[in-house]
């Protein structure tokens, strides 16, 4: 009978090994945070086919179970993470997902490093890690401020095509907001110069909204429009977002106080907080509800993808009647958790509303 040579390093070593260079596995696999992201988990796009959104290809990234990983549509699969190497690189068995981690890890095949050795390329990958997020956190702080800038730059959405869109086609009363929306602005032409790759975008009639994290403009959402604001554009994709949009959020409305969210927290004052999925639904509820503050986050998964604000009493959640999409009522199932979480350990109250009729609120009051 012939003798199994042993593994150079046990199997639980090497992967607690990679657990600790997660960030840096899921890079060399290509799967990279996208909006769905959350503190604990990962929804990247699946490589394995033809995804078109992140959400049901979700990994773990904390913990014993880091990397551990399950695959929720077409043929359900699940693993640990030498499973998920397997998987994205369709190796042919486990064992296979073993070798290609000594050699990421850069441990030899044939002999076992001394403790010295192995301390010392540990001390090295640790270091360009932390250099790699440096250089990461630096280019995301830098394209923050050249989209910031752009924005500022931007005339207000008042007598533009955007505004004659919001009344005429959404039928919102603009003219009964309490605060004006100074988070909207609109766009007739502007280039956008992709910092990474040097491309030249050329913007053309869009509503521009900044989409704010603490007192940090990451991102900005871009509905495009029609040059008359007669309705959306309709070249592909209406909506789309650029820059870091997780943990972001359209600030609509300051509510009844005005101010901002961060001088409120200073101040102590607290009011409710409306969260709605799109900048439509935001203003009309802000209109409806001069008495709340009112928030758009973008899109359904990025509503539970930022923390309980200090300056919220309560957080009122608007949910999209979409009966007939199980995906999105479970996405929304998602969003709820994550408040009434965070909820528990402030105590306060989360409450879920939805429109009596049409889709969303926005519904309510279109022509």
């Amino acid at each position: 009978m012939t003798e199994l040579r042993p593994l150079p390093y046990p199997w639980p070593e090497v992967k607690h090994r990679l657990q600790k260079s997660l960030p840096a596995v899921l890079e060399r696999l290509g799967l990279r945070y996208a909006e769905a992201s959350t503190a604990e988990t990962l929804h990247p796009l699946n490589p394995t086919r033809n995804d078109k959104r992140p959400g049901s290809f979700v990994i773990w990234t904390q913990g014993t179970a880091a990397g551990a990983w399950k695959e929720y549509a077409g043929v359900a699969a699940k693993g640990d993470l030498f499973d998920l190497i397997a998987y994205v690189l369709r190796l042919q068995a486990k064992i296979d997902a073993y070798w290609w981690a000594l050699e990421f890890l850069g441990l030899d095949r044939g002999r076992v490093r001394t403790k010295a050795e192995d301390i010392q390329a540990r001390e090295r990958r640790e270091k360009d890690a932390a250099a790699e997020l440096v250089k990461n956190a630096a280019a995301a702080k830098a394209r923050q401020g050249l989209l910031f800038g752009l924005w500022i730059g931007l005339p207000g959405i008042k007598d533009t095509p955007a505004e004659h869109y919001l009344r005429a086609v959404r039928g919102i009363p603009m003219e009964r907001l309490q605060h004006w929306p100074g988070a909207l602005k609109w766009a007739d032409q502007v280039e956008w110069v992709e910092p990474e790759t040097g491309e030249v975008f050329e913007w053309r009639n869009g509503m521009i909204s900044a989409m704010t994290a603490g007192k940090a403009v990451t991102a900005l959402h871009r509905t495009w429009l029609k040059a008359d604001g007669s309705a959306k554009a309709g070249r592909g994709k209406d909506k789309t977002m650029i820059g870091t949009a997780s943990g972001a959020a359209i600030r609509v409305s300051p509510g009844p106080s005005g101010l901002s969210p961060t001088r409120a927290e200073a101040k102590g004052r607290r009011d409710p907080l409306v969260i709605t999925e799109g900048i439509e639904d935001a203003l009309t509820l802000a209109v409806a509800r001069p008495d709340c503050r009112v928030w758009a986050a973008g899109s359904l998964d990025l509503m539970r993808l930022f923390d309980w604000p200090g300056c919220a009493s309560a957080v009122v959640l608007c949910a999209d009647n979409d009966w007939d999409k199980p995906e999105a009522m479970a996405g929304f199932a998602r969003v709820e958790t994550h408040w009434r979480r965070q909820a528990l350990g402030l105590n306060r109250a989360v409450h879920v509303v939805r429109a009596q009729a049409g889709k969303d609120f926005n519904d309510l009051v279109k022509p």
